[in-house]
């Protein structure tokens, strides 16, 4: 199966609601018009797998995710391994822990998420995001780039 990219959310304000959009443009520090956008240099952009929503039952953009894949375990990439969304390219960072604010989207699913959260990356190029864009995983990256 090839990996696409299902959903595409930003939050323009802190605790607002996830706002569905059919593309959005990748810039240094995150996706423009999200709230988070330029505030990290590790926790800029949200990948979640799409079988992880679907396993658990939940509504794309339900756990505050930026971008929902399908076609890969997001959760088996690495630190440091590059990604092509389409036209940008991003790096992977860290896993998002799941934290007590799941526990308002049901109860239990902070304990549900445990190592199903999703993974941030950061921006290395920008460039238009949009829903249905092929995500091609650059597995070579991985092992040859600097550390984040």
């Amino acid at each position: 199966m090839e990996a696409t990219v299902r959903a595409i959310f930003v939050k323009r304000e802190k605790r607002g609601r996830p706002v569905p959009l059919e593309s959005v443009q990748a810039v240094a520090g995150g996706f423009d018009g999200d709230h988070h956008s330029g505030s990290s240099k590790r926790r800029q952009i949200l990948l979640v797998s799409g079988n992880a929503l679907d396993d658990l039952s939940l509504d794309p953009g339900a756990i505050s995710e930026n971008v929902v894949v399908d076609g890969i375990d997001v959760m088996a990439l690495k630190e440091g391994q590059q990604l092509r969304l389409g036209d940008a390219l991003v790096a992977v960072t860290i896993p998002c822990e799941p934290c007590f604010q799941m526990e308002r989207v049901r109860d239990g699913l902070r304990d549900a998420l445990q190592n199903r959260r999703g993974m941030f990356v950061r921006v290395l190029v920008g460039g238009t995001v949009r829903v249905g864009d092929r995500v091609e995983v650059n597995p070579y990256a991985a092992n040859h780039s600097q550390k984040i």
